[in-house]
């Protein structure tokens, strides 16, 4: 298995069914995360061949940290992000994963049949994506809005994210 940026070689997973590979990875960087820090993602991706056509890539571990915005007070900050797990499906073409994907809730990539590769820089980036709170808060506004009940934020007066509410 050769890794190339985010793309993996899996022609041999494919061959040999019921085969899993591992691979840890550190400090990788995608555009698509602007936020990243410079230590970039680290993981470990866990590849288990279904049969010839398909295979299960499971992201354990995966971390990075984020610069953000808080979205009460405007400060920036860095926020740590860590995947425990995070699993999905690649299959062998567009045609299969249209079939299955309409029966199916996991998410299903597909794999590259011209060179037998997946890229996985689509599903790290999601699995991160998804641990994006709705509202962003520093250490420092995350502390304040606990003290602060329900009721008197809405007495107060205070943001609780985008919406202010006023007496």
């Amino acid at each position: 298995m050769k890794d190339k940026n985010f793309i993996i070689k899996v022609g041999d997973l494919l061959k040999e069914w019921g085969k899993v590979d591992t691979l840890t990875f550190e400090e990788k960087t995608t555009s698509a995360l602007p936020n990243l820090n410079k230590e970039g993602i680290s993981g470990t991706i866990v590849l288990r061949s279904l049969n010839q056509d398909s295979l299960y890539v499971n992201l354990e571990n995966i971390s990075c940290t984020l610069e953000e915005t808080c979205d009460r007070c405007w400060v920036h900050y860095t926020r740590k992000v860590v995947v425990p797990e995070y699993v999905s499906r690649f299959v062998i073409s567009e045609k299969i994963k249209q079939e299955e994907q309409e029966t199916s809730e996991e998410e299903i990539f597909v794999i590259n049949a011209r060179d037998e590769s997946i890229d996985v820089e689509l599903m790290i980036i999601q699995a991160i994506k998804f641990q994006d709170p709705f509202v962003s808060h520093c250490e420092k506004c995350e502390k304040e809005l606990e003290k602060i009940s329900d009721e008197e934020e809405i007495e107060e007066g205070i943001s609780s994210g985008n919406v202010i509410f006023h007496k």
